[in-house]
């Protein structure tokens, strides 16, 4: 039997929201901040509650025609910061959603946006800067 890929939330340095269905996933180390919506979102909630990669891509291949579309998925979080291999991996208490989706008629986009329009203002917000010591703000010492 071969082994399992299981993802994680890549915190602390990425933080996600669900948002009445689409999820907003943004990584503070670089600025980004993606949407994930329609079946990415389903793939998000299910990778993010430690399903396996293989098995989702199994569950799904066949809906969007081959499992490419899910590893290019995953390849795309892991690109972005957002996920990384799970370090300890805990089974998931809930069955994978994307399956169900699918048979509902979730459109099956693995929709996924980055936006890079905030960079600048993400990187330089003074509520990420949080001493321990001072509170916040504790801005850089080259402001």
């Amino acid at each position: 039997m071969g082994q399992s890929t299981i993802l994680e939330i890549a915190a602390p340095a990425c933080a996600a929201q669900d948002f009445d269905g689409e999820i907003v996933a943004l990584n503070m180390s670089n600025g980004i901040y993606c949407s994930f919506r329609d079946l990415g979102a389903v793939l998000w909630r299910d990778l993010a509650a430690g399903h396996s990669v293989e098995a989702l891509t199994a569950l799904a291949a066949q809906a969007l025609s081959g499992a490419q579309a899910v590893q290019d998925f995953v390849a795309r979080v892991i690109a972005e910061g957002l996920m990384r291999p799970a370090t300890n991996a805990v089974s998931p208490q809930e069955p994978p959603q994307i399956a169900t989706a699918l048979a509902a008629g979730v459109t099956p986009a693995l929709t996924l946006e980055v936006y890079e329009d905030m960079k600048n203002l993400l990187l330089f917000d003074p509520v990420h800067e949080v001493d321990e010591v001072k509170g916040w703000p504790a801005l850089p010492q080259d402001v």
